[in-house]
Protein backbone atom coordinates (compact mmCIF):
# COMPACT_ATOMS: atom_id res chain seq x y z
CA UNK A 1 0.00 0.00 0.00
CA UNK A 2 1.29 3.39 -0.81
CA UNK A 3 -0.24 6.22 1.01
CA UNK A 4 -0.81 9.86 0.08
CA UNK A 5 -1.96 12.54 2.89
CA UNK A 6 -4.45 15.35 3.04
CA UNK A 7 -4.60 16.98 6.16
CA UNK A 8 -4.81 14.66 9.02
CA UNK A 9 -6.34 11.93 6.37
CA UNK A 10 -3.85 9.14 5.34
CA UNK A 11 -5.01 7.75 1.93
CA UNK A 12 -3.84 4.43 0.49
CA UNK A 13 -4.56 2.10 -2.26
CA UNK A 14 -5.73 -1.42 -1.19
CA UNK A 15 -6.08 -4.30 -3.52
CA UNK A 16 -7.35 -7.60 -3.68
CA UNK A 17 -6.24 -10.22 -5.98
CA UNK A 18 -7.51 -9.67 -9.53
CA UNK A 19 -9.90 -6.51 -9.04
CA UNK A 20 -9.59 -2.93 -9.07
CA UNK A 21 -7.86 -1.09 -6.21
CA UNK A 22 -9.43 1.68 -4.10
CA UNK A 23 -8.65 4.01 -1.70
CA UNK A 24 -8.88 3.87 1.48
CA UNK A 25 -8.68 6.44 4.55
CA UNK A 26 -6.60 4.39 6.95
CA UNK A 27 -6.44 6.91 9.54
CA UNK A 28 -10.26 5.90 10.11
CA UNK A 29 -9.09 2.76 11.80
CA UNK A 30 -7.21 2.58 15.27
CA UNK A 31 -6.02 -1.07 15.22
CA UNK A 32 -5.41 -3.85 12.22
CA UNK A 33 -8.67 -5.85 13.53
CA UNK A 34 -10.62 -2.68 12.51
CA UNK A 35 -8.90 -2.30 9.10
CA UNK A 36 -9.11 -6.20 8.22
CA UNK A 37 -12.70 -5.95 8.98
CA UNK A 38 -13.00 -3.01 6.60
CA UNK A 39 -11.20 -4.36 4.00
CA UNK A 40 -13.37 -8.15 4.40
CA UNK A 41 -16.33 -6.05 3.68
CA UNK A 42 -15.26 -3.96 1.07
CA UNK A 43 -14.28 -6.83 -1.41
CA UNK A 44 -17.26 -9.53 0.02
CA UNK A 45 -15.12 -11.69 1.56
CA UNK A 46 -16.12 -11.12 5.06
CA UNK A 47 -15.49 -14.35 7.34
CA UNK A 48 -12.18 -15.59 5.07
CA UNK A 49 -9.71 -13.22 6.86
CA UNK A 50 -10.11 -14.75 10.09
CA UNK A 51 -8.15 -17.89 9.18
CA UNK A 52 -6.02 -17.25 6.24
CA UNK A 53 -4.42 -21.19 6.51
CA UNK A 54 -8.06 -22.59 6.35
CA UNK A 55 -9.36 -19.40 3.65
CA UNK A 56 -6.03 -19.29 1.59
CA UNK A 57 -6.74 -15.45 1.95
CA UNK A 58 -3.92 -13.51 3.12
CA UNK A 59 -3.23 -9.63 4.25
CA UNK A 60 -0.19 -7.89 3.19
CA UNK A 61 1.56 -4.35 2.36
CA UNK A 62 4.22 -2.72 0.67
CA UNK A 63 6.89 -0.76 2.75
CA UNK A 64 8.75 2.04 1.39
CA UNK A 65 11.67 -0.40 0.44
CA UNK A 66 9.25 -2.49 -1.85
CA UNK A 67 9.44 -5.25 0.74
CA UNK A 68 6.25 -7.42 1.09
CA UNK A 69 5.12 -7.74 4.97
CA UNK A 70 2.03 -9.71 6.41
CA UNK A 71 -0.62 -6.99 7.93
CA UNK A 72 0.24 -7.05 11.43
CA UNK A 73 4.53 -7.53 11.28
CA UNK A 74 4.64 -3.38 12.06
CA UNK A 75 3.76 -1.90 14.93
CA UNK A 76 -0.18 -0.12 14.27
CA UNK A 77 0.91 2.63 15.14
Amino acid sequence: MKPFFYLNIVFSQVYKSGSVGRSLDISRFSSYHELREELAQMFGIEGKLEDPLRSGWQLVFVDRENDVLLLGDDPWE
